[in-house]
């Protein structure tokens, strides 16, 4: 008998694990027992995994009537001096209030998940009915996973597109030239040393004012939906992210403008969440100087996700801060119907699915994107 040494411990290993038997997709029949009949199958499993939409935050209401989402939002307004108005004209003159631009979310169309079930094919290749009513069952399973997978991947889509209509509001804006540009309300301006601002007040002609003058005067509304932090690699870079956002929060919990589509004034707000994309958080929680990235940090009421990604968003934000409100995914349909299809000897099943997706022109946006 040869003695035991590793090496050749090891030699006997290399040769007795075969795999051509491992984990192949051919079924080899086999009769090695005396009686030459047919080895059976000794265990039939599976490894199964759930699949959600982390998302949950994010879904609107189900559109019963109506598939369109329209939003509108009222201005604020100043006040006026008090003087005793004797002959009644301030009392009678017309204060109506002004309106931000209403905009338009229409339905995204609907698709159907379909998925079948045959008589008497899966009882074949069982051995008990346990073990059927396992397969039946994961068939039905896995058409909700494929919903929920459906559906967190829309969200990340609204998010990513949410991101690139920020970055499309400073890379589109319109350089201001004093003396030869007329303000268009709903328009986005640029001035020579890297301001940006939306104008809420037109004017006819040529305005003879700075980019200043119209920002202090509430024709210019600045807009601050992009913060420049590098992305975190670092203790330092790591650090200066959380400071980011901290700053951001700290905005977002008081009166702030400038921080939305509409430029509009935005009071204190409870439901922000930080979407960062996959990659963000390990760096934060082991290399910055804090040792951790503590939610409770970040300031009350906000709480912070990652996410695999933001979609098709190809653009160089890596987080977004937002009111929870500002994307929502509505449900407009979400009906499951079954039909037996007698010469298939089989049950077919259909999910049909029809959503609206919103991104809100009023609500509270920040990206996160590195300096340029």
């Amino acid at each position: 008998m040869a003695r035991l040494s590793l090496n050749g411990l090891q030699t006997v290993i290399t040769s007795y694990v075969d795999a051509s038997k491992i984990s192949v997709e051919t079924f080899s029949v086999t009769r090695d027992n005396i009686i030459g009949l047919l080895d059976k199958v000794g265990k039939i499993y599976t490894i199964d995994t759930d699949v959600y939409d982390k998302l949950p935050e994010l879904d609107g209401e189900l559109l019963s009537f109506g598939k369109i989402v329209e939003e509108w939002q009222l201005d604020m307004t100043l006040p006026v001096d008090y003087d005793a108005d004797s002959d009644g004209t301030k009392a009678l003159a017309n204060y109506a209030p002004s309106a931000r631009p209403v905009s338009y979310s229409y339905s995204l169309g609907k698709k159907i998940f379909p998925t079948s079930i045959p008589y008497n094919n899966i009882e074949r290749a069982v051995h008990f009915e346990p073990q059927f009513i396992e397969i039946v069952t994961k068939i039905t399973k896995k058409l909700e996973d494929s919903v929920a997978a459906w559906k967190y991947g829309l969200k990340r889509e609204l998010l990513g597109k949410a991101m690139a209509q920020v970055e499309a509001v400073y890379s589109g804006a319109t350089t201001y030239t004093q003396n030869s540009t007329v303000l268009a309300a709903g328009t986005y301006y640029k001035n020579g040393s890297g301001d940006f601002a939306l104008c809420v007040k037109s004017e006819a002609a040529a305005v003879n004012k700075s980019f200043a003058e119209l920002v202090a005067a509430g024709q210019l509304i600045p807009m601050l939906m992009k913060h420049e932090v590098a992305l975190p690699v670092d203790d330092t870079t790591g650090e200066a992210f959380i400071q980011a956002v901290k700053e951001e929060v700290e905005k977002a919990k008081d009166i702030s403008e400038g921080k939305s589509f509409n430029g509009n004034v935005l009071g204190v707000e409870e439901g922000l969440v930080l979407y960062v994309k996959q990659g963000v958080n390990p760096v934060l929680e082991t290399k910055t100087l804090s040792g951790a990235f503590h939610l409770e940090q970040m300031g009350m009421g906000v709480e912070a996700k990652a996410i695999k990604d933001f979609g098709s968003y190809a653009g160089d934000g890596y987080a977004i801060l937002m009111d929870s409100r500002a994307v929502r995914l509505f449900q407009d349909y979400n009906g499951t119907f079954q039909q037996e299809n007698g010469f298939g000897a089989r049950m077919n099943y259909f999910r049909h699915l029809e959503f609206t997706g919103h991104i809100s022109r009023n609500a509270f946006i920040v990206i996160f994107v590195p300096a340029p």
